[in-house]
């Protein structure tokens, strides 16, 4: 029933993280022998990901990084019960859980639904803060990864050659429509990062590699006048401080974690990180964000 699609480094393969998924994976009440668990080193993540939906044998594609864990052993048979009736093509989860015996970077990633904060400007997380009222969601979000749970019968209308969570997700809206169902709940907990520099400095590869490099993308971060201004309120936000540091005060008047302290620090990072990868993305492709595909004949 369920093909757990996990692409895997082989610095991944030996962490605990992954060793502590693939417990969780085995711990849910769903019978094991419906589970198939396909951990995949094959190029780079995405890669991965596309050579794992492809051997995939299950009705649902679970797709996962190697740094997640399901807290709540009932899960899969949730979704199941969910998708049985093919009413429903993907269901993911609003939140990502939230522990307050995590490090505080990962609590603050948790609390605002995401761990890059431009996408959180732009209404384009991949799941929504803890607290109502701090974000506005628009668009399509960054669907794909971290606990999607998405019919393998869906792929079909994406390419599985020039593949990406979310490229494929608007593939699928485009070609066929989609059923999402979204899970109040928040057990998927994604660990992160332990360090913010090494974070950036690994942000700052996948961005490169991902998108900055990589042509024929539909998802686009920044699409339209609109993201451009969302982009640019980060980037006053980030530099006048004070604006940032409300949203932290904001959130922590709601939920009294000191890790909302880390919205300003993570802002400023990712403004210098992105900024240095503008100024190379410039030189090398001559424009700031995305390699710009030809004009078909």
């Amino acid at each position: 029933m369920f093909s757990c699609v996990i692409p895997v480094s082989a610095k991944d393969a030996q962490s605990q993280k992954f060793q502590d998924l693939i417990h969780s994976i085995r711990k849910q009440t769903f019978p094991e022998d419906e589970i198939e668990i396909l951990p995949i080193m094959e190029g780079d993540s995405e890669s991965a990901k596309a050579a794992g939906i492809k051997a995939s044998k299950g009705e649902i594609c679970v797709m996962l990084c190697a740094d997640n864990y399901f807290t709540d052993p009932n899960l899969f048979y949730e979704v199941f019960l969910i998708m049985s009736g093919n009413l429903v093509d993907c269901v993911y989860e609003r939140r990502y859980a939230y522990l307050e015996t995590d490090n505080s970077l990962n609590r603050y990633f948790s609390l605002i639904g995401n761990n890059d904060p431009v996408p959180f400007y732009l209404g384009k997380c991949d799941r929504e803060p803890w607290v109502k009222g701090l974000y506005e969601p628009r668009g399509i979000p960054s669907y794909g990864c971290n606990g999607f749970f998405v019919r393998r019968s869906c792929f079909q209308y994406t390419n599985l050659d020039d593949y990406y969570p979310m490229d494929a997700h608007v593939d699928m809206i485009e070609n066929r429509g989609m059923n999402y169902k979204v899970l109040e709940q928040g057990t998927i907990w994604h660990r992160t990062s332990d360090s913010l520099i090494s974070f950036l400095t690994k942000r700052y590869r996948y961005a490169r590699d991902l998108f900055s490099d990589r042509k024929n993308r539909r998802w686009k971060v920044i699409d339209g006048r609109e993201d451009y201004w969302k982009l640019a309120l980060f980037i006053l936000s980030t530099l006048t401080v004070v604006p940032a540091l409300c949203l932290s005060v904001r959130g922590f008047m709601k939920i009294k974690d000191p890790a909302w302290f880390w919205h300003w620090p993570v802002c400023l990072g990712f403004l210098l990180t992105y900024s240095l990868l503008a100024i190379r993305n410039v030189l090398k492709h001559g424009a700031f964000f995305q390699v710009r595909c030809p004009s078909p004949a």
